[in-house]
């Protein structure tokens, strides 16, 4: 696939995904606690799975063992970095302390928008990697970030936001998924190995969100059911369905 073609993917992967998501809630209103649990877990689920089963294991097969291993430490501890130094909230919905604090609504669309990042160099280098596994990533990307894009909406529509303004704030937040795919796009052009680690620092970078972030939210959110861990085994049930359908 050429570059601007890459650029245009990720953009509907990114903006319009997460903006599908702002749509939604401006549309039906905040998602209950539970709802959102639900698709917290989905969106972990499906991330888990395209770790496991895509990126990681094309990483290997490109660059043997022991580099993509190195690159996924590399991508998490990156991650965690990043985490510590910019202030950001976890996912949440609707609750008086979201609607005490206007800025909060835009801390965690900041969040969001860093973890975007990793995502975006996935597709870039996924699709560098061959068009099954960029398409692959792309569409699975894609449905992580409708629910990653309710949970920016969702302190907006609290707080009184327009409809225009909840889509356009939760648009944005996939515009650095964008700039993720343009650097693994680039360095898709380098060799198999450079695509390897590529491949496996965006997968090490989603685990540690995954594991620190979306899934506890998730968890969080169910209070006390099984709503986050139900919808984390149906995203890893479509992960591995639209995989087969895609090689």
């Amino acid at each position: 696939m050429s570059f601007p073609g890459i650029i245009l993917l990720s953009a509907v992967v990114g903006v319009v995904g997460t903006g599908a998501g702002g749509l939604i809630v401006s549309i039906k209103g905040n998602p209950s606690r539970k709802l959102l649990s639900l698709f917290l877990g989905y969106s972990g689920g499906v991330m888990v799975s395209l770790v496991a089963f895509d990126l990681m294991p094309e990483a290997v097969e490109l660059g043997g063992t022991f580099l993509p291993l190195v690159f996924m430490v590399a991508g998490a501890v990156t991650i965690m970095i990043f985490d510590m130094l910019l202030p950001h909230s976890h996912h949440f919905s609707c609750d008086q302390e979201s609607m005490r604090y206007a800025r909060t609504a835009y801390v965690v669309a900041i969040g969001i928008a860093m973890h975007d990042l990793p995502e975006g160099l996935a597709v870039g280098a996924g699709l560098a990697s061959g068009l099954s596994l960029g398409f692959r990533v792309a569409a699975l990307m894609f449905l992580h970030n409708v629910p990653e894009g309710m949970a920016v909406a969702g302190p907006l529509a609290c707080i009184g936001r327009k409809r225009s303004n909840i889509i356009l704030v939760s648009s944005l937040t996939g515009l650095p998924s964008v700039a993720g795919a343009a650097v693994g796009a680039l360095f898709g052009t380098l060799s198999p190995k450079v695509v390897a680690a590529a491949l496996a620092f965006a997968a090490g970078a989603m685990l540690f969100v995954t594991f620190d972030e979306v899934i506890p939210d998730a968890e969080e959110l169910s209070e006390g059911g099984h709503s986050g861990t139900l919808g984390a085994v149906a995203g890893v049930l479509t992960s591995i369905v639209l995989s087969q359908l895609l090689h």
